[in-house]
């Protein structure tokens, strides 16, 4: 079982996605940004701390809106957020590059768990 914290950062119509660099078999691919939630770390803690480990960036706001349980291998169950930043500044080390995409014209290469996470909000 995952418990994960996923956060959506949009600029108008358009959604924050940070590419990977690690592990391998991630590598290439786009994300939005999020990671396991630490033991006893509340939801929005964790987001705050994604935001700030993976992007470099501070969180201007913050509001939860769903929380999903999903998986067909293992069950995840997972909080997503939004939360506004200023800017990127100095991206984590697993990534390389950190651009904004339209909805309309997200990336083959974003991960499939990513997808589901976004699919499912809608």
């Amino acid at each position: 079982m995952h418990i994960s914290s996923f956060v959506l950062i949009m600029k108008g119509k358009q959604l924050l996605l940070a590419r990977r660099t690690k592990p391998e078999r991630v590598a290439g691919s786009w994300s939005l940004p999020s990671a396991v939630i630490n033991w006893g770390e509340d939801p929005g803690s964790a987001a705050l701390r994604i935001i700030r480990e993976q992007l470099g960036a501070t969180a201007t706001s913050m509001k939860l809106l769903d929380v999903q349980s999903f998986g067909d291998k293992h069950w995840d169950l997972c909080f997503l957020c939004e939360a506004g930043i200023a800017g990127v500044e100095k991206l984590g080390d697993d990534f390389d590059k950190a651009e904004y995409f339209d909805l309309t014209a997200l990336p083959p290469e974003l991960r499939e768990g990513h997808r589901e996470v976004l699919d499912a909000a809608k």
